[in-house]
């Protein structure tokens, strides 16, 4: 993978994934820019790149040809954007809370 072309993404997917490789002891090489995920996927599998994507985009379309292994150690962060001034309405209440035990689960 360190002497792999690399697929990068918008500025902070890129910035990223760029933070990942050098914490694994290389800076990738980044020869393609797509913010597409099923692009991104599409040049993996057709073994001219690699990349790193959230599972997110993993489990929403999964190219039979894409090898996916989870980066350990990488954090992923959530925003919850709400509108008005609190109390929020119930609903919404019980969201934030469900995030945030789920943000303070161990992983």
């Amino acid at each position: 993978m360190r002497r792999s072309a690399w697929v990068g993404g918008c500025e902070r997917c890129r910035a990223a994934m760029v933070a990942a490789c050098e914490r694994a002891g290389f800076t990738p090489r980044i020869a393609y820019e797509s913010d597409d995920m099923v692009v991104i996927q599409s040049l993996v599998a057709a073994g001219m790149a690699a990349a790193a994507l959230p599972g997110l985009a993993l489990r929403a379309h999964r190219h039979p040809g894409v090898h996916a292994t989870e980066l350990e150690g990488s954090a992923r962060r959530i925003h919850a954007v709400t509108y008005g001034d609190p109390p929020d309405p119930p609903g919404v209440a019980a969201l934030l809370e469900i995030l945030r035990e789920v943000a303070a689960a161990p992983a």
